[in-house]
């Protein structure tokens, strides 16, 4: 069962296992009942009984009375099926980033049973801030629309009196948290600008997502837009919903694989603490190299493209029965499209080409055009490299 989402579905859920003492709460812009059950320890049905409440709409600046008992809240959740990380970081009051930072993920996607701290452990350090460099050229307005942050709140960050800067300026990035050495970039996601009329709901119907997904990738508190907005498009498939490994391991082929490179392993599959492209989810497996080492085919099959695609830089993609295989940020094709390869034959030569900032080989496997955990497949079908 998964999270109610703040846009709207309302769950009758027992959270259980906690409460709060008796106190007010003012009802923020997004809330859902089931959100402020999970938050504060309590269960909907007593929030329910407890304020006289017949049904479950809400309305923000209501006060709703909270149930007497303990006042512990919960610092850890347990991921149940169907959870997303931002549902997650929604019900706990936490925005995805500080979710991210506080679990100190890099790459690691969510199972059913796996425990997350909801809040920070006691003798936790703080995360580190994103710091940015000015670079010639730069503008706080820029500078703001590429980081997704309110102008408004960069410059209070910074105690800035006024939107002049110098090269070399270092600027803290409100709400974003350093990244993990390893994350070496990934894929671009689009951006759009908003319109006059836009609504969170009439844009994910038109580029074939969520709203969800787009208050995921943009950090939204709220469905409130203002036009000329800038927002970033991710598919729904993005949030990275909690299934067992099992689901996706079952979809590998049944011939034997071969790692595509051998080398450390510098950002995995899933949710990573930073974006370096605009995305907070990684498609694939990231393998460290050096320019010019042979990436190899994992798998056989048929070269279905070879060349540029944006972040991925310079592409190789093999088909196989409904599954393809992508090698990205190569810094040479040496296939063709059409071209049947073996497991184990040479497609390209690692490089850094694309959205990347270091040699390595992005290895993305997408089951009927979905990503999937390419790792568990390499380690039942490849063995250990």
């Amino acid at each position: 069962m998964s999270f109610a989402r703040r846009f709207g579905v309302f769950l009758l859920v027992l959270c259980g296992g906690f409460s709060v003492a008796q106190s007010e709460i003012v009802v923020k812009p997004g809330d859902t009942l089931w959100a402020i059950a999970s938050r504060y320890g309590t269960t909907v049905a007593d929030i329910l009984e407890f304020n006289g409440l017949t049904g479950t709409d809400l309305f923000p600046g209501a006060i709703l009375k909270l149930p007497t008992g303990a006042t512990s809240l919960p610092e850890t959740y347990t991921v149940r099926a169907g959870d997303t990380l931002y549902d997650i970081a929604v019900a706990f009051d936490l925005s995805l980033q500080e979710l991210i930072a506080i679990n100190a993920f890099d790459g690691a996607t969510i199972q059913p049973g796996q425990v997350l701290r909801v809040r920070p452990a006691p003798d936790a350090l703080p995360p580190e801030p994103l710091v940015v460099v000015v670079q010639p050229g730069d503008t706080l307005w820029g500078i703001a629309r590429s980081q997704g942050v309110e102008l408004a709140a960069l410059r209070s960050a910074n105690d800035l009196l006024s939107a002049a800067l110098e090269p070399g300026d270092e600027l803290v990035i409100p709400g974003r948290f350093a990244a993990s050495p390893g994350d070496q970039g990934g894929t671009v996601p689009p951006t759009i600008e908003v319109g006059v009329g836009d609504t969170l709901w009439d844009i994910a119907q038109r580029y074939n997502t969520s709203v969800a997904a787009l208050m995921a990738a943009n950090d939204l508190a709220s469905q409130n837009l203002r036009v000329g907005q800038v927002l970033k498009v991710v598919p729904d498939s993005d949030l990275g919903r909690a299934t067992p490994i099992t689901a996706a391991a079952s979809s590998a082929p049944a011939t034997t694989m071969v790692w595509p490179l051998v080398g450390v392993i510098t950002s995995r599959y899933g949710y990573r603490q930073l974006n370096i492209s605009g995305s907070n989810f990684h498609t694939g497996l990231d393998i460290d190299g050096d320019t010019g080492d042979p990436i190899l085919a994992a798998s056989a099959g048929i070269v279905s493209y070879s060349g540029w695609r944006g972040g991925y830089g310079n592409l190789v993609i093999v088909e196989a029965g409904g599954r393809e295989y992508f090698y990205a940020h190569a810094s040479q094709l040496l296939v063709s499209v059409g071209a049947v390869v073996a497991a184990g034959d040479a497609l390209a030569l690692v490089g850094s080409t694309g959205a990347s900032t270091g040699s390595h080989l992005h290895f993305e496997i997408r089951v009927d055009g979905t990503p999937v955990d390419p790792l568990p497949l390499l380690e039942q079908h490849a063995g250990q490299p």
